[in-house]
């Protein structure tokens, strides 16, 4: 059978060979590239205390849900809380991989919940904090309302990490604007300057 060039034998042997001289199909369609570990910006290190205090935040609301009996709610909390928890795995910063998807999470439920609020403030025959109204009805009205205002937080701050990470890895994996022309044997070589002709002049 014919090979890559003529009249070659198709054996086993010589596939190896080929193989081994020109790569693996999946090193050819994939090039080999070491994972670039980027290290957390003075923003993300400056936020991270503020982080946990959200988080923590998150937490308790998450129980008071719970025992409001807002089972759909706490499970939604509980959800981004995990994610926020993943966000902290770094040890360091923030993961600015899973703090994306954990602001836009943070942003979605906020809404859902800010809309839940104002539902609740106008279907209910009390306002939302009475002293007629039982103690349940005020804890209740207080977690609907701090719910949204520190999911809002949480997003916000993880978007301005997010982007401060990005623009920080634009900059790290972006090329020299500008640099020496160099010779065949790599060495750089000095930048040409304009001198203006200094011969005689001749009439045709």
């Amino acid at each position: 059978s014919k090979g890559v060039l003529g009249e070659v034998p198709a054996t086993p042997t010589r596939f190896k060979e080929v193989a081994e001289t020109h790569g693996s199909g999946k090193e050819m369609v994939l090039p080999h590239a070491g994972a670039v570990t980027l290290p957390p910006t003075r923003f993300a290190l400056k936020a991270r205390p503020y982080f946990i205090g959200l988080l923590a935040a998150q937490a308790v609301l998450m129980v008071a849900r719970f025992l409001i009996l807002d089972i759909w709610g706490a499970l939604l909390s509980l959800l981004i809380l995990t994610l926020g928890v993943s966000v902290l795995s770094t040890g360091a910063g923030v993961d600015t991989g899973y703090c994306f998807y954990y602001g836009l999470l943070c942003l979605v439920n906020g809404i859902f919940d800010a809309i839940l609020f104002l539902e609740r403030a106008v279907h209910v025959k009390y306002p939302l904090f009475s002293r007629q109204a039982p103690a349940v009805f005020n804890v209740a009205s207080l977690v609907y309302l701090s719910c949204p205002l520190m999911e809002l937080a949480a997003a916000s701050l993880a978007v301005a990490v997010y982007i401060e990470a990005s623009e920080q890895e634009s900059r790290l994996l972006m090329p020299p604007l500008a640099s020496p022309p160099s010779d065949l044997y790599g060495e750089a070589r000095p930048a040409e300057q304009f001198q203006a002709f200094t011969g005689r002049g001749y009439h045709l």
